[in-house]
């Protein structure tokens, strides 16, 4: 019967991988990270639609499912975002393109990373902190003039007069709509023109002269006089960019436990600090489900989420949160099982929610509920690698292995015939799962045809991550017994082109193999950044003991990711053999 239904979904695969795509309308907000962008160009790429941001950062574009949206601004990355069957709100963060203004120069040095700038600052008079990262004067391909506090006039009122002796031509003139503050030109041309400079100080722009800092509270200054360093401020700084570093507003970077500046010459390695992770069951919870705990009974319980879901009916979001909380804390079957199928009614055109749900139920081994979710999942994208790992796991769950076997052997023969794009990255991952379930259940398989994988001589713990939303960011921090980590950047700044195979291919996950012998405790954290559209994400994590063996043995852990910018404490691998969640 179940090799029935995947042949039946087989079917419809192949009519709506060639489905004519829908014209969606996407909108939202674009901002460096802090502040809203203007006249930032947005367009479809490869067609001559486009628009641009707003005075406050917003845009509203119409594109077909499938196309990508191009975000691209002087002096910032230019950012590439594939539409997806849910996409409709994309607020962006666009970084400074300092990489690619360090390539106009031709240089024998390697290049560095703000974090190795960073560190160098106190001894490097070349590097100037901006809102837009640190420059470093031999670097950049423009004018850049840098100098200490200490070689300014001292005894000057303020900053500007401190700063005319080391800048000929520099002009102070009064301005007209304020006497006590001045107009700076850079040049008598630039006087003419009317061009005035701007500041910036410890990240803030000015459009004033910011004269209330006085010249021995000053670190570091730098001139931004040429179009192509100052373009990055945007219109208004034609006239040229002053930066300056303060000495309140800057820190700099201290040997750990000590007040000694960084020392450049001593070998690192990442070690973890203890208390920079808290747990994630710390985290605050909604509203309604600090309502909801104090309740006395599960009858007073039902009668409030009643009410509640007429304040909340539009969110999926407060339906996986009830379906959580009822089957937690009273263990109510019967109330999961209502509040489970009004999200996979009210929310059936969405496969984020519905594999959320999935994930839930698969945490409660509700294999085959889940099993169910991942069907519709799979007939909204036959056209997603991740559906077809989902719903084979699924069946192999539920023990129809030969189903999914069928279904794995679908996969590869699509992509064997360019039906569907080929993934570097996700294929070991697919592969890992069939030589598992071949090695633990070949003789149930029978005369299914699948590709021939590699044999991995593997013996231990496999990590496997995954989640619900493809706009989702993070930072994926394994700590290994002697207290060091590895970190994985889930990031549109760090990994820009790992996110674009992800979209271009459907998947969204990645795994780890711990090799025997696993002695000591490892301890998984995450940072959430957020998905473009300040919702929840959700995170699947599948701990596999023994994998691969006669002996495999998995466990399901379901995490909510609501709380950005935190590093969340999420469980840790105990000896290779359990897990405690934190």
């Amino acid at each position: 019967m179940l090799r029935k239904i995947v042949f039946t979904v087989f079917l419809l695969s192949y009519s709506m991988i060639f489905s004519q795509s829908q014209i969606k309308k996407v909108w939202g907000r674009v901002s460096d990270g802090a502040s809203p962008i203007s006249n930032v160009n947005i367009a479809v790429k490869g067609t001559d639609t486009g628009v641009q941001s707003s005075t406050d950062g917003t845009y509203e574009i119409y594109v077909d499912e499938g196309r990508t949206l191009v975000y691209s601004y002087v002096g910032m990355r230019t950012i590439e975002i594939i539409v997806e069957d849910i996409t409709s709100v994309l607020n962006v963060t666009l970084y400074p393109n300092i990489e690619q203004l360090d390539e106009v120069v031709v240089t024998k040095k390697k290049k560095k990373t703000q974090k190795e700038l960073l560190y160098e600052y106190e001894s490097n008079k070349n590097l100037i902190k901006t809102a837009f990262g640190i420059l470093d004067k031999d670097r950049v391909g423009y004018s850049l003039r840098i100098f200490e506090g200490d070689e300014l006039n001292l005894a000057a009122t303020d900053f500007i007069w401190a700063l005319q002796g080391r800048l000929p031509g520099m002009i102070i003139a009064q301005s007209p709509e304020d006497p006590n503050t001045p107009d700076v030109y850079l040049s008598t041309m630039k006087q003419l023109l009317g061009q005035k400079v701007i500041y910036e100080v410890d990240g803030m722009v000015y459009r004033k002269a910011p004269n209330f800092i006085l010249p021995t509270n000053i670190k570091r200054i730098a001139v931004l006089s040429t179009v192509a360093g100052a373009s990055k401020y945007g219109t208004g700084s034609v006239g040229g960019v002053i930066v300056i570093n303060t000495k309140t507003g800057n820190y700099t970077t201290r040997e750990p436990g000590t007040n000694k500046p960084y020392d450049l010459a001593r070998r690192r390695d990442n070690y973890f600090e203890k208390g920079s992770a808290v747990a994630i069951s710390k985290m605050a919870l909604p509203k309604y489900i600090e309502e909801l705990s104090v309740v006395a009974s599960e009858a007073e319980g039902i009668a409030l989420y009643q009410e509640l879901e007429k304040k909340y009916q539009t969110s999926p979001f407060f339906y996986l949160d009830m379906f959580s909380f009822f089957g937690e804390k009273w263990k109510d079957g019967e109330m999961q099982k209502t509040i489970g199928e009004e999200i996979q009614n009210k929310f059936a055109t969405d496969p984020t929610v519905l594999k959320a749900l999935a994930y839930l139920l698969e945490q409660q081994n509700q294999y085959e509920w889940a099993s169910d979710l991942y069907k519709q999942i799979f007939a909204m994208r036959p056209h997603y690698a991740q559906s077809y790992l989902d719903l084979a796991r699924s069946y192999e769950n539920m023990g129809a292995v030969e189903s999914a076997m069928v279904l794995y052997a679908r996969y590869f023969d699509l992509v064997e015939k360019s039906l569907l794009d080929s993934s570097k990255t996700f294929a070991p991952i697919i592969k890992r799962d069939i030589n598992s379930l071949f090695s633990r259940q070949g003789s149930l398989i029978g005369s299914t045809s699948v590709v021939q994988t590699e044999d991995e001589d593997f013996d231990g713990v496999r990590l496997l991550f995954e989640w619900n939303n493809s706009e989702a960011e993070f930072e994926l921090q394994l700590v290994n017994p002697e207290n060091q980590y590895y970190l994985w950047e889930h990031t549109m700044f760090s990994n820009a082109e790992r996110i674009q195979e992800e979209k271009t291919n459907g998947f969204s996950s990645e795994d780890y193999l711990f090799y025997k012998p696993i002695q000591g405790n490892w301890t998984i954290n995450v940072k959430y950044l957020g998905n473009k559209s300040l919702t929840p994400s959700y995170l699947k994590a599948t701990i596999f003991y023994d994998f691969g063996t006669k002996n495999q043995r998995k466990e399901i852990k379901v995490f909510k990711l609501s709380t950005k910018n935190i590093n969340q404490a999420l469980f840790q691998i105990k000896n290779g053999s359990s897990t405690t969640t934190f």
